[in-house]
């Protein structure tokens, strides 16, 4: 939902001006302990659910009223799709006579980001994102989304000496490689970076032409994962990455960078049996401009949209 429906600006929209939205997880896998009250709340909703017969389950939409009266839900293979969760929400805001809420209020209810998803308000100039894609089959709609800042430092390793000609090679230092390649994994229930291992993270850099202006690097890279995917089995990921980047020689700043592997190998097993799966990953350093501006959409050229 969030590359598609999520991403819908009138959906947004409705969103933070008539509703508190609220992500819960069902992954307790991955979590720590829910609390009892939290326990007690989620099985209140579900036993009101079917004593109205509401449709609900682990992946749904709800809409709860703040006497805590479920209003309505909406499961995922409607809600993910634009045409349906938009009249949905607007039925609800008319029926229910909702008003807007104070703008003082969708900003205080904000959810501060995670580390893998830094801030778009860039008070520290010195630091730049990095937007990193992975699609699990090359056909498929299962699509996530990750932002990792690097340090000005970081984005410098990218960069050739001041002297270099073209034809000079340099690796980027492996703690860099393997920081951005720990989200390589595949969109699915598992959704932590950190219980990754990067088994091989290589980048190698080479200037492929250089002017007064202007440096071009060229990018290729190879890269081994492992994570989780659940007991006895774990996955394991392969991936050969090409790309370019572009510095500005007189600033000494990296303006571009783009990597791409649109043929990357995913495999896991069931029963014993090897189950093959073909990915795309793309990594994109965010320009300075949109970085800067809260409001600029995402972009998705490498991809096209779907949902993890």
């Amino acid at each position: 939902m969030r590359v598609s429906s999520l991403s819908h600006p009138r959906i947004r929209e409705l969103i933070s001006t008539y509703f508190v939205p609220v992500l819960v997880s069902r992954d307790d896998y991955q979590r720590d302990p829910r609390s009892e009250d939290e326990k007690a709340e989620l099985l209140r909703i579900d036993h009101e659910c079917t004593r109205r017969g509401l449709k609900g389950g682990s992946v749904c939409v709800f809409l709860i009223a703040a006497n805590g009266d479920v209003l309505a839900t909406q499961q995922l293979h409607q809600a993910c799709k634009p045409e349906k969760l938009l009249p949905f929400l607007q039925q609800i805001i008319a029926e229910q006579k909702l008003t807007p809420r104070r703008a003082e209020a969708i900003r205080a209810s904000i959810a501060e980001p995670t580390d893998s998803q830094p801030s778009r308000d860039r008070k520290e100039t010195e630091n730049n994102f990095i937007d990193i894609w992975t699609r699990l089959d090359v056909d498929g709609n299962r699509l996530s989304h990750d932002r990792v800042k690097l340090t000005a430092a970081q984005c410098k390793a990218f960069l050739p000496p001041i002297d270099a000609q073209p034809g000079t090679s340099w690796d980027i230092p492996e703690e860099i490689a393997h920081k951005l390649f720990q989200y390589g994994y595949p969109p699915g229930p598992q959704w932590r970076a950190k219980d990754c291992k990067v088994l091989k993270g290589t980048l190698k850099a080479t200037l492929a032409a250089v002017s007064n202006e202007e440096a071009r690097i060229r990018l290729e890279g190879e890269l081994r994962l492992k994570f989780p995917v659940g007991k006895p089995t774990e996955g394991r990921l392969t991936a050969h990455f090409v790309g370019l980047a572009c510095e500005d020689r007189k600033k000494q700043m990296l303006t571009s960078l783009m990597l791409v592997s649109e043929q990357a190998n995913y495999v896991w097993y069931w029963q014993g049996k090897p189950q093959p799966r073909k990915m795309q990953i793309a990594l994109e350093l965010e320009p300075l401009s949109r970085t800067a501006d809260p409001s600029s959409p995402s972009p998705a050229r490498h991809l096209p949209s779907g949902s993890r």
